[in-house]
């Protein structure tokens, strides 16, 4: 049987059926989109056509690094990095140039604004740079690894406006018994057969809004937020009510903190709090 004729039996679907998550009407698609992003991405040596990182979030003990490791398959082990990244350094780089997948272990929450904003920049620049060992000079290479990411946990999003390069899912299991007998050949066949039938594997409009609103439950709560639910409380239509500007919020609720609060962040504590800006 040919490769690609494989797809009829619907392996991704299989594989996706191993998890169990929480916001589960968005697994099989969201994954199969990140699965056909893997081929298309590794088939173009000048572009990152996969722009999005799939992260399994939720309790330690559930598989879920052994899962994504099984991504990878086979035959192409040795095409796979597993561990820690550090954005500012050369080997990440190599990493990226060199590995199908790309598997970062429990770190997501530890990475500080730089190195959240240089890896959001990692995982769709099209081309790396960086010295072979024995080479004399810097050179240009396809950006060829898709990434995924394990949490433990679930808050791990600190900027709203960069959530949408991650596919973040809450774990409730994973049988990974049944997982370990998929043929991943099998499965990279149907999402090779998906894109030579033309799948949009990439997210519209519509969609990114949508993952916006998707990953508010993995988004880390601010200082700001935190005050703000604790302090005020938004009135009802038929209530009573006073205007306050950012600046006077800001001034309020300083009195209950030492840390200092960002305008900018209560901006967007106030906006996905349901307060809306009007003038007086």
């Amino acid at each position: 049987m040919n490769l690609e004729d494989r797809f009829s039996v619907k392996a991704i679907s299989d594989l996706a059926s191993c998890v169990v998550v929480r916001n589960s009407n968005k697994w099989l698609p969201y994954l199969t989109k990140w699965l056909v992003a893997v081929v298309a991405n590794a088939m173009d040596d000048r572009e990152c056509r996969n722009h999005t990182c799939l992260v399994l979030t939720g309790e330690q003990g559930k598989f879920k690094t052994t899962f994504l490791n099984l991504l990878c398959p086979p035959a192409l082990h040795g095409y796979s990095y597993t561990g820690k990244i550090y954005p500012q350094e050369k080997d990440t780089l190599t990493y990226i140039g060199q590995n199908l997948i790309v598997n970062i272990d429990d770190q997501l929450k530890a990475l500080n604004k730089r190195d959240e904003n240089e890896l959001k920049n990692l995982i769709t620049c099209p081309m790396v740079k960086y010295r072979m060992p024995y080479d004399k000079y810097v050179e240009e290479h396809p950006h060829l690894a898709s990434f995924v990411a394990s949490v433990n946990g679930n808050d791990f999003l600190t900027d709203p406006t960069g959530s949408r390069r991650f596919l973040p899912f809450e774990v409730l299991s994973i049988d990974i018994e049944k997982a370990k007998r998929i043929s991943m050949d099998n499965v990279y066949a149907e999402a090779k057969a998906l894109l030579k039938s033309g799948f949009r594997y990439w997210f519209d409009d519509e969609e990114i809004a949508e993952l916006y609103r998707e990953s508010e439950d993995f988004q880390v709560q601010t200082a700001e937020m935190e005050l703000l639910l604790r302090c005020f409380e938004k009135p009802a239509e038929d209530e009573n009510y006073s205007l306050m500007t950012t600046t006077e919020i800001l001034t309020y609720l300083g009195v209950y903190t030492h840390q200092p609060l960002v305008a900018k962040r209560m901006g967007e504590a106030l906006k996905k709090a349901g307060y809306i800006k009007v003038s007086k």
